[in-house]
């Protein structure tokens, strides 16, 4: 994967950042010029992570979203990944 420039480095920073429960519009963080390549960044960001890291776009990519990942949510995952984890293991 190709390491992300400065611009790029500094959304993802930023969605770390963001507070659970806020909604942000982007036209408010970003210049117009930057809207392409800030949506890039965001869209990097969702498929880096489990549950996209919390982070939602609205139907329209004009607002973003960063949700609460319940713990539950995260238990599941991991029994699931455990699971498949130990049934790969056993069929090798």
């Amino acid at each position: 994967m190709r390491t992300p420039d400065a611009y790029t480095n500094s959304v993802l920073d930023f969605l770390d950042q963001a507070e659970p429960g806020k909604s942000f519009t982007i036209e408010k963080l970003c210049k117009k010029e930057n809207r392409e390549q800030f949506i890039a960044a965001v869209k990097l960001y969702i498929r880096s992570y489990d549950y996209g890291g919390g982070v939602e776009f609205n139907s329209t990519y004009t607002k973003i979203r960063k949700m609460e990942i319940p713990p539950e949510a995260w238990r599941d995952l991991w029994e699931y990944k455990r699971k498949k984890s130990r049934n790969k293991m056993l069929n090798q």
